[in-house]
């Protein structure tokens, strides 16, 4: 098999695997690695999935924070790690943080604070709050909106 017929083949594979479900650069490029794609040829391949539309890392930063938000009720901070990790620019995290509706994200945090309070085992108000203020950064909500919420809650 030729170099031009196997980058051929691995075009219309990686074509596929971006189709499959949005994928940020990162993603694609490691995955071409991992297909023993030659280094030379991932960038041109990468530029052409962009051009054609099968890769976009804003488009992909979107989908991600929705993602997080809505299924996995992930706040800003764990989220942001997340997309850093994937090697997502910051200015594509901060456009893409800036689709979240605050109501519906402080909503998510007011629900999942209100849920774990009711699996909590009562015995001190102290110990309680504690377990609710760490429950929630560890979901990757901001400190000062967790204590903003748990007054709200007169938690």
């Amino acid at each position: 098999m030729t170099l031009f017929e196997m980058v051929d083949i691995v075009k219309k594979k990686i074509g596929r695997f971006c189709a499959f479900q949005e994928r940020c650069s990162r993603e694609v490029e490691l995955k071409l690695k991992e297909w023993d794609t030659p280094p030379a040829e991932i960038p041109g391949i990468i530029r052409q999935l962009k051009e054609e539309q099968f890769l976009d890392d804003e488009r992909f930063a979107m989908a991600y924070v929705r993602g997080k938000l809505l299924i996995k009720r992930w706040g800003r901070i764990k989220t942001g790690h997340g997309l850093r990790e994937k090697g997502i620019p910051e200015s594509i995290i901060l456009k893409a943080f800036e689709e979240i509706d605050e109501d519906k994200y402080r909503e998510i945090l007011r629900l999942a604070i209100l849920k774990k309070w009711k699996e909590i085992k009562h015995k001190k108000n102290l110990t309680i709050r504690e377990k609710l203020i760490n429950f929630a950064l560890t979901k990757g909500f901001e400190f000062d909106l967790i204590i903003q919420t748990l007054n709200e809650l007169k938690l």
